[in-house]
């Protein structure tokens, strides 16, 4: 059972469901070039995150069980704020809104993986049961999200040598 996965410059891995998300993941880490600390998931070409990042037990729990052999998938970077519960995410194929107009967006996540961390953002809030506290919270976040992308931006200018380059 077969999935494929693109990232990169439209770039393309054919990838083995009938593995752990451990191993699943860890392939992909090393493919697409992140750190062994990046947080990554899967979208499907609809936009549904399929929460590999929350797998509970990675390292027993086959791919299969979570995704659909023959489909392909997007690679996303998970990014959980250290000072917040907020999470972004950030989509790891290249030129996103060419290849997918209906995830279309501008900039570096799109407004689908916005959705998905306003979406991520108020089940979390749920869980804790502290509406109130957090519904101020996502105002400072807003802020915050929006430094720490211009930080990105900016660490790719200065090293223009650090994008990721996929044959």
């Amino acid at each position: 059972m077969f999935a494929t996965v693109r990232f990169g410059a439209n770039c393309q891995q054919m990838v083995n469901l009938l593995c752990c998300v451990q191993t699943l993941t860890g392939h992909l880490k090393r493919k697409c070039q992140c750190r062994p600390e990046d947080c990554i998931d899967l979208l499907n070409e609809k936009g549904t995150l399929m929460n590999l990042s929350k797998v509970e037990n990675p390292a027993s729990e086959y791919a299969s069980k979570y995704l659909q052999g023959r489909k392909c998938y997007i690679l996303i970077r998970v990014v959980r704020e250290e000072n917040s519960e907020s999470t972004c995410y950030e989509s790891l194929l290249d030129d996103l809104e060419k290849h997918y107009p209906g995830l279309a967006g501008l900039g570096h996540s799109t407004d689908q993986l916005q959705k998905l961390s306003a979406k991520t953002k108020r089940t979390d809030q749920r869980k804790r049961g502290s509406l109130q506290r957090a519904q101020s919270h996502t105002s400072i976040q807003n802020g915050n999200r929006t430094n720490s992308q211009s930080k990105r931006n900016l660490e790719l200018k200065k090293n223009p040598n650090e994008e990721q380059t996929h044959y």
